[in-house]
């Protein structure tokens, strides 16, 4: 903690939820309690939420096995979308261990390429693929159009194999 003022861990990605928390040196800890005090009870976590959230970590605790599954998943997952899209606009980027991969289109016409993707492999597959929407308005920076896809655990190796397969053959079509 001498070298860095400020440790913040967040709920949102991790467990699907919100809030986190926030450490740090006394002086930074009494201006977050004196100076944000309206703020916390403002914007407090939903019951909903923290629910979700102290569940998810139950889930964790009792079956921590879930865990290196969704990893294992995630990382094999990775490189068989990277293989089936070689060759095409379409590339891949994720973290390995992330079971959420985004596929970005490189060229011309993003959103519109991305939203032919989407409808081929639903169309040809019956799959449904998410595309990531923003507030393009309201983002100081604008996020790059993609498509999300996510690993999760109840998924087998033939259901993502299907869908990685169908995902390949849409992009190798356009």
């Amino acid at each position: 903690m001498e070298d860095v003022d400020m440790v913040m861990a967040s709920l949102e990605n991790a467990l699907a939820s919100t809030g986190g928390f926030c450490v740090g040196r006394s002086y930074v800890v009494g201006h977050q309690r004196l100076s944000g005090l309206g703020y916390c009870f403002s914007a407090s976590l939903p019951p909903l939420l923290a629910t979700a959230a102290s569940e998810a970590i139950a889930i964790i605790d009792e079956e921590p096995d879930r865990v290196q599954k969704v990893t294992k998943m995630s990382i094999e997952g990775q490189k068989k979308l990277e293989n089936v899209l070689k060759g095409s606009k379409f590339v891949l980027q994720g973290c390995p261990e992330s079971p959420m991969k985004h596929i970005y289109y490189d060229g011309n016409d993003e959103e519109k390429n991305l939203d032919k993707l989407v409808d081929t492999v639903f169309n040809d597959s019956h799959l449904l693929l998410t595309r990531a929407r923003y507030l393009d308005k309201d983002e100081m920076f604008k996020v790059r159009p993609s498509i999300r896809v996510m690993f999760q655990y109840d998924l087998t190796d033939a259901e993502i194999d299907r869908a990685v397969e169908a995902i390949g053959s849409a992009a190798r079509q356009m």
